[in-house]
């Protein structure tokens, strides 16, 4: 094929198509960061923050399990940005980053409940944990929806893993402010739940949410 044949094809390929503004997945990353931090904040301040916060505050194991929560939020939320434009593999090597810390993650849950134990659950806890899990993350998820489907991304489903993580860890961020337990119980396997049943869902319809 002739160079000539190889601009004729293009012609024809894109001859129709009109000029867009470049998609920067940094700038909607930073964009989507900002927003998810002021809305958790300021559903944190609504709902009150848990009586004993600044006791909470005060425990290494706490400020731990927060940092290490935000670490994997920032770093998932720019690899779903990330995967959302079609040459995404130069990023590749940078999903190590989140999915160790979330290795981290699991290790430490499984560490506290091998020494802990689960611990007990409160009565209402469908109404008062949920309905708040459900507020933390409503706007957070529909956010990343609307800005990663601007993008064309090659990759949906690990660009759904991706976001489900980054939705799903600053909302816990959020319920562990407002939520006052912090048995291995109430504090993962009930806040992170809704995440888990989000997480497959988002699995079964992400080639068809995320694609061109």
């Amino acid at each position: 094929m002739t160079n000539e044949d190889i601009d004729k094809t293009i012609q024809n390929l894109c001859c129709e198509l009109k000029p867009v503004r470049c998609f920067n997945p940094l700038w909607r990353g930073l964009l989507w960061v900002l927003l998810v931090v002021s809305y958790t904040s300021a559903v944190a301040l609504t709902i009150g923050f848990r009586h004993n916060i600044a006791e909470a505050m005060n425990r290494e194991d706490f400020v731990f399990e927060v940092v290490l929560a935000f670490m994997i939020a920032i770093s998932a939320s720019f690899m779903t940005f990330w995967m959302s434009i079609p040459d995404c593999n130069r990023h590749r090597r940078f999903m190590a980053v989140p999915l160790t810390l979330l290795v981290v993650q699991l290790t430490w849950v499984l560490v506290r409940t091998f020494f802990e134990g689960i611990g007990d659950f409160r009565e209402n806890w469908l109404s008062h944990c949920w309905m708040n899990t459900a507020i933390h993350t409503s706007l957070p998820a529909l956010a990343v929806v609307l800005l990663v489907r601007k993008g064309a991304t090659v990759m949906p489903c690990w660009l759904a893993s991706f976001a489900v993580l980054a939705v799903s860890e600053f909302g816990w961020i959020g319920m562990r402010l407002v939520c006052p337990k912090d048995n291995v119980g109430e504090a993962y396997i009930l806040n992170f739940l809704p995440y888990v049943v989000m997480g497959l869902v988002a699995g079964f319809i992400a080639k068809k949410l995320f694609r061109w």
